[in-house]
């Protein structure tokens, strides 16, 4: 089953609490999608994906007020909402450490909706267009 882009999107609960979407979570679906369109895997590993979020940052980074980097509160959006599983040696107490996620984050696997989402040929320019919007 095809998955709709626009209702995925639409129904992301994006922070907006300085006045601006924030674009992170858009950011990790791209970075997401990246990983997935070359591996052909629904796992990756937390390097792995934290280095293409923040090459995705760095592209795009000129289309949004925000600064701020990192990846722990999109992930754990995604967490909380089923559309990443971590596999973990430990409890994660604070996922804007960047540190805490490199150590005990095994393995991330992407759920099959994101894994639909991904098979549709123009994601990723339809992400890029949804990043501030």
């Amino acid at each position: 089953m095809k998955i709709n882009p626009a209702k995925f999107i639409d129904n992301l609960k994006r922070d907006k609490a300085r006045g601006n979407l924030a674009p992170h979570q858009i950011i990790l679906l791209i970075a997401l999608s990246n990983i997935y369109s070359i591996s052909k895997s629904d796992t990756t590993e937390i390097n792995v994906l934290n280095i293409e979020f923040q090459q995705v940052w760095k592209q795009h980074k000129n289309v949004f007020v925000s600064k701020n980097n990192t990846i722990g509160l999109p992930l754990k959006a995604f967490v909380n909402r089923e559309y990443l599983q971590l596999t973990t040696s430990d409890v994660i107490n604070d996922y804007r450490n960047n540190l805490e996620l490199q150590s005990k984050i095994e393995s991330i696997k992407m759920d099959r909706i994101l894994t639909r989402l991904f098979h549709d040929s123009d994601i990723k320019e339809y992400l890029i267009s949804r990043i501030v919007r």
